[in-house]
Order: structure tokens, then C-alpha cells, then sequence
């Protein structure tokens, strides 16, 4: 016999190979120049270069008289039409090499040993490397197998893998794992076998099925009690499947085993060769001490071929845990191919039958998902509510489940339209379908075979769940998606539990902005807060102003100026009038999903404050993403049923003014907005006193100099929504009555304010307490003693005797 694999193969034509496989050959020549480095043919796929490294050995020989030589042959394989994208495979030359070493790719018994030389793709190592630099990783292979080395000390057990694989089965290691232990321990620590039921995923005829490649997963373990009604199952299963009208809704149903050793059978060796027949397999399993051929005789006995190609999965006791898992046991998957005239005949499985080793997908479960996402487990969301199963809404709610958060309760009580698969999550077939039901098939359809993931799906609005709180019950957030002004008024109003986390995210100026607004504890900031905040942020972000700004011209445009209270803020995208792209979504539903997640989490951020998120896409691409804490508003109520909500920020100024010019009085005025429908008024900003004002501690005169400018651009800059809602000055002395003269100066403000029906707010800010005085249009005239004259409006004076 030759010594050498690439002995009697032929000279390969050089000049017809590629100009890179004739560049490469050269490199090797001029490294080597001691060496012919010939072109062989090999098939029709590749051709060899053979070639002898020297291989650097220890200096008392190979450590365990290991056959490793001084010069070793090897055997280059370049594909012929794929080099130099995917790197040529690396074997040894000789015929006697031995396939017992770790970091080896097995192959057939006849078939060259085949070196693995890198855990990840050698096809991605090799795009930044040279063919000399894959020679020399190969001599360093050599090298270290003649030290022992191949594993570095302390490594786990190196498993079997292989680049050529064919199938691929799915199924959840540490179940089969736990399977075959627990069965095993039930018969006394005797060898055995059980039966799986698999689903096969692949859209192939019958005939074809195992002769491609395919894939399997697993659906559950058979019983002896069970087996019949499996049986039935199957024969339903692959019958509608076949049928056209039926086509991708069922999946067929097949059979395959599981096998394990005795309990005392550990075994140490490396598969560098692997059976390629099934009477191979046979003999080579019952070395290793399986009871296959008995497992076979029964699985045909029982009628359970259904198909061409029958999984096979042995479970190998390892000395050490296996690379890669938490356990000792290897999972070799086989699949045998005994299809056409190898079918079974007589009862009998027909030994030349075709074998071949496949790959192994660990099924997605939540908590491999998580793993997956890089998401720690304090990163995992808590019982959440959706509210907006619509294009943000779904593709939210998706991120979340698609890492790991899947305990999700989805409401909407509209249809998928056509027009929504522009920009929605789901796809076709969803098409007239309830979007909460379809979304929540689609979300569990990510997890199969897992029936119990707590997603829940309700066709119904979510106006009408926000007066049903035990709609709530073991949830612990909320996130409104819904676009809509009605379910946020709602939403504002509604009594929740106290447990419960609200967050409401919406999309707005034609794409170009997110929002996202997070409560804090006990809903204070609320969300109506945080939106005037939102709308107070336009005085320093353009890109908030120009959306503003654009809102008010469409609102003067239509109802003319000041004709609406509140305006539109989210896309509703359930209009086919709404242009938007998918894209636009998608990023701010990822903006979103990304800043939510630590605050839907248990262990998140305190919630003693809220959050205002803004993300910006622009027309061009170009992005950003901010953020703004926001602490606890500060709510006071008022006169004649008013309530006063007085941003946190605001507040603090004022009383820091008021420290500074202490002991003389100053003030100025308040901004925001006033809401009449629900006698509110948001304080968002204050004016500071303009520079001709005039504090002394028994009288401030608030000035007028650069005044009518400062709230021209508030105005502006908020497209109308923020402007002067009220005076504010302070008491350093305490004392938070109105005297006198203030009382003057509320008569003068209310002979303007009282005329456009505006209510007249005039706070006192003392080292104890804010104290908001109001007064309504129709509120009883304000009686002082003695009259005094009357200010003007835009010159305020507060007087204290």
C-alpha cells in the first residue's frame, strides 16, 4: 500500500486553475524551495498541494511515544472555485497518521486525517492570513500534539465536530442529557434507548426527505403508552401537510432514538474517523457499548420509519465536562439515509445503507435568548402590558420578547390592513387578522414547542381596560404605543395600581422624532408632565422646535389660531394616508426598547424619577438619542378646584433665587401651559426679573425690559404651546397671604387676563412653602383696603408692608 494519500493521484493542469490557486502554489514554492510542491488532482472540487513542514519535537521524543515525526507530509486542498474565500483544508499526507489525537475533524476510515486548526472558521482566520501563514499554523499543530498541548491544561474535553455535516437537529441538549440519565438510573445503570418524536422543518416531497439536507426538531419523548397515539399523530400530520391547500401550515412528523452506554462506561477517545454506513455505525456503537442493532430491530418492528432519513443521537460519557456545555456527556447526531434501495426490506435494515454525521442546533427558550442578547438575568422585563400593537408597538414588543421578556400582555382591537406590512413587525399572512392575536402567534412561534410562555394576547381597546384595574393584576408596567390623544388622556386620568409602571413612546414629526416618556414613582412625574417638559425642551433643541413649529402652522392652517388646546403628538401609522418608512420605525422602536430596559426590569434604575427620551432621525440618516431625568413634580392645589404642577427644576430655581436675594424680594414670571379643561396649569420655566426689576425686602417691582422678546420666543420656539401662565415673586420674610398690594397688582393682571378668559396666577414663594393664588374670569372681584391705584400689566409691583 503507498504511505502516502497524495501518491497515486495526477498532475493537475496548472494553467487552468485560477490566478489566485497558481499565486498561492508560488508563494509555497519560493517558501519552500527545497520542494517541488506539485498540483494534483483530487476531484472535482479540489486539487492537492503535497508538502513536508519539520516539525519541532520535544527533546526526549513525543510525550506517550505519540507517532508524531520530525517531517511530517501534509496535503493542502484548495477548492477550485471558492479559493481565496474559503482556505484550503489541511491533512496529513501520511496513510498511518493517527486519527486518535484531539483537533481533528473526523472523516471517513479510508479518508486522510484532517487537521482542525482553528475552534472558530478557519474560512474567516484565513481571510486575513497567506497559505504560508495556514503552513505554519499546521506546524504548530504538529508541534503541540507531540507536547500534549492540543488542549490547553485545565480546557474542557474537546467534542467531535466536523465541517462536513449533513441534517441538522434541533432539540435542547440538557433535556436529552437529563433523559437519558434518568432512564438510564431507572433500569439499574443499564444501556437503553428511547424514542423522539421530531418535526421536519424542511419543505421536501417524501421521496426526497433525508436524501437532502434537512432539519428536525424535536417534539417529545415516546412512551410505550404513548406510542400509539404518536402514531396516529404523525400519520394526520404528514397527511395534511401533503396537501396544497394545507402548505406551510402543518409539519410533518417523524421518529428517530436516543441511545446511552452503562452507567460505568466512560469513554476518553477522540473520534478523528467516523462510520459512513450504517452497518459501520452498528459495529462501531456497540464498541462503544450502545445497544443500537436492538433499538433499530424494535424502531421497525414498531412501523417507524416514515421517511428516508432516521435520527440517530448517542449520548457519550466523557472523563471531563465536554467544551462548550455544563456536562460530561458528548451528543453525537447521525443520520441514516435509508432511503431507495436501501429502504428496509423483510424487516431488516439494509447495512450499506448511507450514513451521515450531522449538526446540532440548540432550540430558542427564553432564557437562551437572554444569552444570546448579551442581556443580563436583572435585565429581564417584568409582567409588562403593551398598549398599540400598530408598527411601533409591534416591533417593541418583538425586541422584548426576541431577548428573553416574554411575559407580555398585548391589547389593540384593530385589524392588520395591507397598508400596515410596510412598517409593521408582521407579515403577510397576517392580513385581516387581529393585530394583538397575530402578533402574540408570531412572538410564541419564536419559542416552539414551548406552551407555556406567558404571552397574552386581547383584541380590545385600551381605553376601555383603563377602567378595568384588575386588568393589571400581576403586571408590572405598562407601555402606551397607541398614538392616541384619547387613551393618553385616559391614561393621565386613570386610577392604576400602585405597583404598577407607566411608560408611554410615540413617534412624531414624520418620523424624524421619538419620544419616550418614563414615570416616576407614584406617577409623579406623570406623563402630562413629562410632555410639557417635551415641549419645553424645544427652547434648546432645534429639532423639537421645528416639530412644534410645524405643528402650529397645520393647526392655525385648519382651525385657525388658538383653536386647539392640545395637539396630535404620536403617528397613528393605522392610516394609509400616513407616509412613513420602515426603517424610520425600526430605529426609533430600537432607541426605545434600549432605554426602556433597565426600567422595566426589577432590579432597574430608582424610580423616584422620571425620563424624558428623545431619538432623532434625519432625513439624511444621520441620528441621535438623548436623555432627561426628571424629578418629582411638585403639585399644589389652588383656588376654585385648580391644580398647579410646578416642574421640579422650576421649583428649586425660584427657592434658589430667593436664597440669593434674600433679604430683598425678586421674582418674575412662570411659563408653560395652561390646560382650562382640566384646570391645570404646567409650570415648565420661569423668567427670572428682567433687568430693570427693583427688590427691596418690603416691595418688588417686577420690570418689563426685554421681557416682551423673552416670552416672543418661547412662544415661538414652542410653536405656541408654552407661554406666560403667571406671576411669581417671593417672601424671604415668610408669610405667603397675599397682602394689599399684591392684591392691586392681581387687579391689574386680571383687567387683561380676565378679558381672554385666562386665569390669573400670581405664586408666593416663601422659606416654608410655594402658594399659588388663582382666580378665575368669573371669580368674585378682589377686595382690598385701602383701594390703590391700579398697576399696568406689564409692570408688576408686589408690595409688603
Amino acid at each position: 500500500m503507498d504511505e502516502l494519500h497524495s501518491t497515486p493521484q495526477e498532475k493537475e493542469d496548472e494553467d487552468s486553475l485560477s490566478p489566485a490557486i497558481r499565486s498561492a502554489v508560488a508563494e509555497l514554492r519560493a517558501k519552500y524551495p527545497a520542494q517541488a510542491a506539485p498540483v494534483l488532482k483530487w476531484n472535482d472540487n479540489y486539487v492537492a498541494v503535497p508538502l513536508a513542514v519539520d516539525v519541532e519535537l520535544p527533546g526526549r521524543g513525543p510525550v506517550g511515544g505519540v507517532d508524531i515525526r520530525k517531517r511530517e507530509p501534509l496535503l493542502l486542498l484548495f477548492p477550485i472555485r471558492s479559493f481565496p474565500y474559503l482556505a484550503p483544508r489541511v491533512y496529513s499526507d501520511r496513510r498511518d497518521f493517527s486519527k486518535a489525537f484531539p483537533h481533528l475533524n473526523p472523516t471517513g476510515p479510508k479518508l486522510p486525517a484532517s487537521l482542525c486548526l482553528h475552534r472558530g472558521s478557519i474560512d474567516a482566520w484565513f481571510a486575513e492570513h497567506t497559505v504560508s501563514d495556514l503552513v505554519e499554523r499546521a506546524r504548530g499543530w504538529l508541534r503541540d500534539a507531540a507536547r500534549n498541548r492540543l488542549i490547553p491544561e485545565g480546557d474542557a474535553f474537546e467534542p467531535t465536530r466536523s465541517p462536513d455535516t449533513s441534517g441538522t437537529f434541533v432539540y435542547p441538549p440538557e433535556v436529552f442529557i437529563a433523559k437519558a440519565a434518568g432512564l438510564r438510573a431507572a433500569q439499574g445503570g443499564t444501556a437503553g434507548s428511547a424514542l423522539v418524536a421530531y418535526d421536519l422543518l424542511d419543505d421536501e416531497s417524501k421521496a426526497e426527505i433525508g436524501e437532502k439536507e434537512y432539519t428536525v426538531r424535536q417534539a417529545a419523548f415516546v412512551t410505550d403508552d404513548t406510542l400509539e397515539a404518536h402514531q396516529v399523530i404523525a400519520g394526520l400530520l404528514n397527511e395534511f401537510a401533503e396537501k396544497p391547500e394545507y402548505k406551510g401550515q402543518f409539519q410533518r412528523r417523524l421518529f428517530g432514538l436516543l441511545l446511552w452506554t452503562p452507567e460505568t462506561d466512560v469513554c476518553s477517545r477522540y473520534f478523528g474517523d467516523l462510520p459512513e454506513t450504517l452497518g459501520d455505525l452498528e459495529v462501531w456503537a456497540e464498541e462503544l457499548g450502545f445497544q443500537l442493532r436492538a433499538a433499530l430491530t424494535s424502531y421497525l418492528a414498531n412501523g417507524l420509519q416514515l421517511f428516508s432519513g432516521v435520527p440517530i443521537v448517542l449520548a457519550v460519557r466523557r472523563p471531563q465536562q465536554v467544551l462548550g456545555r455544563t456536562s460530561d456527556v458528548e451528543l453525537l447526531n447521525f443520520l441514516i439515509l435509508a432511503g431507495g434501495d436501501h429502504w428496509p426490506k423483510d424487516g431488516a435494515w439494509d447495512p450499506a445503507a448511507r450514513l451521515r454525521f450531522a449538526d446540532h442546533r440548540t432550540p430558542l427558550t427564553p432564557e437562551f435568548a437572554r444569552e444570546i442578547s448579551a442581556l443580563p438575568a436583572d435585565r429581564v422585563a417584568e409582567p409588562t402590558v403593551v398598549f398599540g400593537a400598530g408598527a411601533l408597538g409591534s416591533k417593541v414588543a418583538s425586541h422584548l420578547a426576541r431577548s428573553g421578556s416574554v411575559a407580555l400582555k398585548i391589547a389593540d382591537n384593530a385589524k392588520i390592513a395591507p397598508h400596515n406590512l410596510v412598517r409593521h413587525a408582521l407579515g403577510g399572512r397576517t392580513v385581516g387578522k387581529s393585530k394583538a392575536e397575530a402578533l402574540k402567534d408570531e412572538l410564541v412561534g419564536l419559542y416552539p414547542g414551548q406552551g407555556d410562555l406567558p404571552i397574552e394576547a386581547k383584541n380590545t381597546s385600551a381605553l376601555s381596560r383603563l377602567r378595568s384595574p384588575a386588568f393589571f393584576d400581576g403586571y408590572a408596567n405598562l407601555v402606551d404605543m397607541t398614538a392616541s390623544n384619547i387613551v393618553f388622556n385616559g391614561l393621565r386620568d386613570a386610577a392604576l395600581p400602585d405597583t404598577l409602571r407607566v411608560h408611554r413612546a410615540e413617534i412624531a414629526h414624520r418620523g424624524m422624532l421619538g419620544l419616550l416618556s418614563i414615570e416616576g414613582t407614584g406617577r409623579n412625574p406623570r406623563i402630562d408632565d413629562l410632555q410639557a417638559l417635551i415641549y419645553d425642551s424645544a427652547m434648546e433643541d432645534d429639532a423639537v422646535a421645528a416639530w412644534l413649529e410645524e405643528v402650529r402652522s397645520t393647526r392655525d392652517d385648519r382651525v385657525g389660531s388658538g383653536g386647539l388646546e392640545d395637539i396630535q403628538v404620536g403617528l397613528s401609522c393605522s392610516s394609509a394616508t400616513m407616509r412613513l418608512a420602515d426603517e424610520v420605525v425600526s430605529f426609533h422602536a430600537a432607541a426605545v426598547t434600549r432605554r426602556l430596559r433597565p426600567y422595566l426590569a426589577k432590579g432597574g434604575p430608582a424610580r423616584t424619577e422620571g425620563l424624558v427620551n428623545l431619538s432623532f432621525l434625519g432625513e439624511e440618516g444621520d441620528a441621535r438619542a438623548s436623555a432627561r431625568p426628571v424629578k418629582p413634580t411638585i403639585v399644589l392645589g389652588a383656588d376654585y378646584g385648580w391644580q398647579i404642577r410646578i416642574a421640579a427644576a422650576v421649583a428649586e430655581e425660584m427657592l434658589g433665587l430667593m436664597r440669593r436675594h434674600s433679604p430683598s424680594e425678586t421674582g418674575g414670571i412662570l411659563v408653560g401651559r395652561v390646560a382650562a379643561t382640566m384646570k391645570t396649569i404646567y409650570v415648565t420655566r420661569l423668567v427670572p426679573a428682567p433687568p430693570d426689576s427693583r427688590g427691596t425686602p418690603w416691595v418688588f417691582e417686577r420690570g418689563t425690559e426685554k421681557l416682551p422678546e423673552a416670552l416672543a420666543r418661547i412662544e415661538r420656539r414652542t410653536g405656541g404651546l408654552l407661554t406666560y401662565v403667571g406671576e411669581w415673586h417671593t417672601h424671604p420674610a415668610g408669610g405667603s397671604d397675599l397682602s394689599d398690594t399684591d392684591k392691586t397688582a392681581v387687579i391689574g393682571l386680571r383687567s387683561v387676563l380676565d378679558r381672554v378668559d385666562k386665569p390669573t396666577l400670581v405664586t408666593i414663594v416663601t422659606p416654608e412653602e410655594i402658594r399659588p393664588h388663582l382666580f378665575e374670569s368669573t371669580s368674585p372681584p378682589v377686595v382690598i383696603d385701602p383701594p390703590r391705584r391700579r398697576p399696568r400689566f406689564m409692570r408688576v409691583i408686589f408690595w409688603r408692608r
